[in-house]
């Protein structure tokens, strides 16, 4: 793997479902020290779950992935980058937003499904593995 990569829900959400090549890549990721998960990823993963037990599972397992955190700069460039998307006519979840300050902030790719990241400027996006 290239670049460090912050995954985003719709690719972890394959990876629960066990979708062989998103494994192989979050796996090999993982060895190389190369994948992270954010605090909105987190979030929106937990609150999707149906049962205690599952609940508890997820929350584990989300423990064992490098996490990076939201830090002054990264609310302010999240409040730039919605602004601005804003500004012309395109609204992004506030989550994706922040999820694309923190790429910017920390030089990640963010590995997702959502076509939305490709209208952030400065993000490097990761579809295909």
């Amino acid at each position: 793997m290239k670049n460090p990569m912050l995954i985003d829900t719709s690719i972890w959400i394959e990876y629960f479902k066990e979708n062989e090549k998103i494994i192989k890549v979050i796996e090999k990721g993982l060895m190389e020290n190369n994948v992270f998960i954010a605090g909105p990823v987190v979030a929106e993963l937990l609150q999707g779950v149906k049962s205690e037990s599952e609940f508890q599972k997820l929350a584990n397992c989300i423990d064992a992935v490098p996490f990076i955190d939201n830090s002054m700069k990264d609310w302010k460039t999240a409040g730039e980058i919605s602004f601005k998307l804003r500004r012309n006519g395109i609204t992004i979840p506030l989550t994706d937003i922040i999820i694309s300050a923190l790429a910017i902030n920390n030089n990640l790719l963010v590995y997702t499904r959502d076509e939305h990241f490709k209208e952030v400027p400065g993000v490097k996006v990761e579809k295909d593995l």
